[in-house]
């Protein structure tokens, strides 16, 4: 990149924060940081978005993301975290902390001027709220449950610790504890840790705990 195309980047990345921050207010979403959230009945969807220059252009890139609004709920109390229950939802989209997502879809526009950027920024606030609502719809009918659609996927990212979730979402506590058993048996603590204690050892925890309740 030359030193004009990374001025140009700087300047768009600020009018596509500015934009889309506006165009949230007026669609009933909520932004933190690069990421616009909404929570749709039990599910709660984010996106993240960036822009970039690649390929001699300047894109704007959206990251769709869900998850059930209590995983967060039930990761905090398992993990020893149980006051950030009580935050703003911000923190469920961008926290350090969070009980993790799905990505189900990437969506890019390609911005070819300034005069477009408010455009764009519409676009992808709509296409988000269209998108996130449709893929809910496609949850249910598909598999009655979020839960049963987690335990089905394969190949994503924090895929172990989503099946525990689900698991114990369903009062499955059983099997929740075996997958956290069998990551710790093969020297996966868990990419969380709180007070010195792994995410898995958390589990096995909290499992045995609610059995012995």
């Amino acid at each position: 990149m030359t030193k004009g195309q990374k001025t140009e980047l700087h300047l768009i990345n600020k009018e596509v924060q500015n934009n889309i921050k506006q165009v949230s207010k007026k669609k009933s979403c909520k932004i933190v940081s690069n990421c616009i959230f909404e929570k749709i009945n039990d599910y709660f969807v984010h996106g993240v978005f960036f822009v970039r220059f690649y390929n001699n252009q300047y894109l704007l890139t959206i990251r769709m993301n869900i998850k059930l609004y209590n995983y967060d709920d039930i990761f905090w109390n398992i993990i020893d975290m149980k006051d950030n229950i009580h935050q703003k939802d911000s923190l469920r989209a961008n926290g350090a902390y969070v009980a993790p997502s799905i990505q189900w879809k990437e969506k890019t526009y390609i911005i070819t001027d300034a005069t477009c950027i408010e455009q764009i920024c519409n676009d992808l606030v709509d296409d988000f709220k269209y998108e996130s609502r449709s893929f809910i719809e496609k949850i249910i009918s598909e598999y009655n449950n979020f839960d049963f659609f987690a335990l089905h996927q394969s190949g994503i990212m924090d895929e172990k610790l989503i099946k525990i979730l689900a698991n114990i979402n369903t009062k499955k506590y059983g099997d929740a504890e075996s997958i956290a058993q069998s990551e710790l048996n093969q020297g996966h603590g868990g990419r969380f840790q709180n007070k010195g204690i792994d995410i898995n050892e958390y589990v096995l925890m909290y499992c045995r705990m609610i059995n012995n309740n």
